[in-house]
């Protein structure tokens, strides 16, 4: 019995070291078609071989997301969203607007689990130009999180 109560303290001791990850992709989203409601898509599913295997378990914790996008120049009035799905859901929990070709730090999903099969996508929408279109460059992000 204690040697079980003993084992048990060293594990529960070892989980509580929080350490810093992250993981870095990058993806050209597809040409864009116009005449086909004119959206693409780069998305970025996190999967168990993204964690250290050692950590593939532990809880994890989202810290933020750096982000870059690209744009469509040969088309005209593009919008971007960057898009957050919780593990293992299949529809976007959350969408916030960011500008065509542009970086920044995304802080508002932290609130919401992160783990494998979480995904993060930019959604690409244009109304106008050539029809069909294709990116510049490509989508790229890096999850920050503990574990």
């Amino acid at each position: 019995m204690k040697k079980t109560i003993v084992i048990t303290l060293a594990l529960l001791s070892a989980n509580s070291f929080a350490a810093d990850n992250y993981i870095s992709k990058s993806a050209a989203p597809s040409r864009i078609v116009v005449a086909k409601a004119g959206i693409a898509l780069s998305q970025f599913a996190m999967m168990s071989f993204d964690f250290p295997s050692d950590h593939r378990f532990a809880p994890k914790k989202l810290k933020g997301i750096s982000w870059r996008t690209t744009y469509y120049p040969e088309n005209m009035n593009e919008t971007v969203q960057i898009c957050y799905t919780k593990p293992g859901r299949a529809n976007y929990d959350d969408c916030k607007d960011i500008s065509p070709n542009s970086s920044g730090v995304m802080n508002e999903f932290n609130n919401y689990s992160f783990d494998k099969y979480a995904r993060i996508t930019f959604r690409h929408e244009v109304r106008g130009g050539r029809d069909q279109g294709a990116p510049a460059g490509e989508d790229s992000i890096v999850v920050h999180y503990s574990y």
